[in-house]
């Protein structure tokens, strides 16, 4: 009878629970280390897979970070849909782009839940907040073209409204219509912007 040689020991390759465990292990490391000082290298040890599996199954770490925090729709993704457009529309359409995710509905509920997660979760607190100033603000103040202050005060609106809308239910914010949050946001958004320059 043949013998079978023996299995190298040594990191595996795909098989079928290998995006789970790099998910498990980016989770782990993003919250303790940060979006910043994560790297692809770093996930791939931790969940003892080969490195080139991470960008296989996720693209980037931009895209890891993405599906380890449950986000259901890449933020940098609404950022360049909504800077798309004219300048002078500018408020409009992010208040208008974030709130049809907040709202939409089969995004709704995982955007809320993610939100109450960050918001109950100190590492996925700090995941998070680190993702939001080393890659959200930048990225407005690139596409929306200014500057990094002003980038800065257009996601404390946005990320205002979420928390008091979504998260904590105040009154004043639930009894009005996604319409009425529009409209009395966007021309506070564009201020923002046409203040810049």
């Amino acid at each position: 009878m043949p013998q079978t040689a023996p299995r190298r020991a040594g990191r595996r390759s795909g098989d079928s629970t290998t995006r789970d465990d790099i998910l498990r292990a980016s989770q782990k490391l993003f919250g303790r280390n940060g979006f910043k000082n994560t790297s692809m290298r770093a996930v791939a040890t931790e969940a003892g897979v080969d490195v080139a599996l991470v960008p296989y199954y996720f693209g980037s770490k931009h895209g890891l970070f993405v599906a380890a925090m449950e986000v259901p729709v890449d933020p940098a993704d609404q950022v360049r849909r909504a800077t798309a457009g004219p300048r002078e529309a500018l408020g409009r359409n992010l208040i208008t782009e974030f709130t049809a995710t907040w709202e939409g509905p089969e995004t709704g509920s995982a955007m809320q839940g993610m939100l109450r997660s960050v918001v109950n979760d100190e590492s996925r607190s700090n995941a998070y907040g680190e993702f939001a100033s080393s890659q959200m603000v930048p990225l407005i103040a690139e596409t929306a073209d200014v500057s990094l202050d002003s980038a800065r005060s257009l996601l404390t609106v946005l990320f205002g409204v979420a928390t008091l809308r979504y998260l904590v239910a105040v009154p004043l914010f639930t009894e009005m219509t996604r319409d009425e949050i529009i409209a009395l946001y966007a021309p506070q958004l564009q201020r923002i912007v046409d203040g810049d320059h």
